[in-house]
């Protein structure tokens, strides 16, 4: 554990952004020293709220501050790949949000440029790191239900975001900002996760475009998407999910196996005609610090960054899951497109 904590300047100061800053005033680890946006309306009202002594409004700022240890970079995706490669390349740890680019070959150079400099690279998806979902993960992995076969994930956000220049990738399809990769991306890749990431082998996916707010050639983002990936060993996961559909039915995801299934949270059996749940109590395999109440929703995921840069744990998610689920969109993204089942190479 590093005995001063890590400092970090946030890019970006939307919703994401926020989350990140809020969870570094109470973890010890790390502490939030700068940000940057282009929105001086926000830029002053985030440094304010959370104390944050430098604002700036140009990202290199952040690069060129030599007190700097590592950046959060929380941008829409179409920019992302730049800002990542120059965050490596001036020195500093890299925490990227997720959709973590517009293609998959885009993380490979992350990687690389990663590796040249010798530096953290880790890349979000918060849901893996709540410790119900680590003991989730080591139950399958242990085989508590048996052979993990098909995975199910239903979700409604019923929220269209406001079509202007801070959230234009959200309406512009194959940018990773529809219902599917803003969204329920994050379900899909918890459910692939616990499976143990089996390789993906291929897609097919559908989308409907409800609320086009996006008339540009690329198309109008999914408001709607349904997908079905195979992976290896015949595995298969389904989606569903929306970002508008005027219902309340609560989110589902669920993954079965030759003896149980994974349910809200634990496993449930049926035997002799009943349903037995069964409570998971795995010990976890991270140890975290004991969060305040209310916990950052981001709260593991930072100090879970703060821990992989002084080399306490191996970053998550990592390269190489971030490029292999990346491929999964792709290929989901394109088939709706396309209206044929995409390999996954």
């Amino acid at each position: 554990m590093a005995s001063q904590p890590i400092k970090l300047g946030v890019v970006g100061c939307g919703f994401t952004g926020r989350q990140t800053i809020f969870a570094t005033t109470v973890i010890s680890r790390m502490t939030t020293v700068a940000l940057a946006d282009l929105d001086p309306a926000r830029r002053v009202e985030v440094a304010g709220e959370y104390s944050v002594p430098r604002a700036y409004t140009d990202y290199r700022e952040i690069l060129e501050d030599s007190d700097i240890d590592a950046v959060y970079l929380g941008t829409a995706p179409d920019v992302r790949l730049p800002m990542v490669l120059e965050t490596l390349a001036a020195g500093k740890h890299a925490l990227v949000q997720k959709p973590h680019a517009i293609r998959a070959d885009e993380i490979i150079e992350m990687a690389d440029a990663a590796k040249a400099a010798d530096k953290t690279l880790q890349f979000c998806y918060f849901m893996r790191h709540f410790p119900n979902n680590r003991q989730i993960r080591r139950a399958v992995l242990n085989g508590k239900i048996g052979n993990p076969y098909h995975a199910r994930i239903f979700g409604k956000y019923n929220h269209i975001p406001p079509p202007d220049d801070n959230y234009r990738w959200l309406h512009v399809y194959g940018q990773k900002g529809g219902a599917l990769g803003q969204h329920y991306s994050h379900e899909l890749d918890l459910a692939w996760w616990w499976m143990g990431c089996p390789k993906p082998e291929w897609a097919f996916g559908a989308k409907h475009v409800v609320y086009p707010a996006y008339d540009g050639p690329e198309g109008a983002a999914d408001d709607y998407f349904t997908g079905l990936v195979g992976l290896e060993g015949g595995k298969t996961i389904q989606i569903d999910c929306s970002r508008m559909v005027h219902t309340p039915t609560p989110t589902i995801i669920e993954l079965y196996g030759s003896t149980g299934a994974i349910t809200g949270g634990g496993i449930s059996r049926h035997k002799d005609g009943e349903f037995i749940r069964e409570e998971i109590d795995e010990p976890l395999d991270i140890q975290h610090s004991e969060p305040p109440e209310p916990r950052p929703v981001f709260f593991y995921e930072i100090e879970h960054f703060a821990m992989a840069i002084t080399g306490e744990v191996e970053p998550d998610v990592s390269a190489a899951d971030a490029y292999t689920f990346m491929t999964i969109l792709d290929a989901l993204y394109d088939s709706a497109k396309a209206g044929v089942k995409i390999s996954i190479e």
